[in-house]
């Protein structure tokens, strides 16, 4: 799980103070996981700015978003926003 928040130039930036993001990513796509999924969040508009848990081999059964580790298999990869509003002004808002 990485933590984001949206790049200035981006529609989400006005929306958004930042995101935690479950990466599932299928095992042996990528040599460095977290800087995969930080070039795919990149693309996507938003900057990876902390590492809330370091990447670890699940199965099925472990993985919090059962689904998404489905569609991970699927595709290679998946990637699940849960995002908070700019006006919940607490401390995880960042910009």
């Amino acid at each position: 799980m990485l933590e984001a928040r949206p790049l200035p130039q981006t529609e989400d930036f006005a929306q958004f103070g930042g995101a935690y993001v479950f990466c599932y990513q299928r095992p042996g796509l990528a040599d460095d996981p977290v800087a995969h999924a930080s070039r795919f969040l990149r693309d996507a508009g938003w900057e990876v700015i902390g590492i809330q848990d370091e990447p670890q081999r699940l199965t099925r059964d472990e993985a919090p978003e059962a689904e998404h580790f489905d569609q991970a298999l699927i595709d290679d990869e998946a990637y699940v926003f849960h995002q908070w509003r700019v006006e919940d002004n607490d401390d995880e808002t960042r910009h």
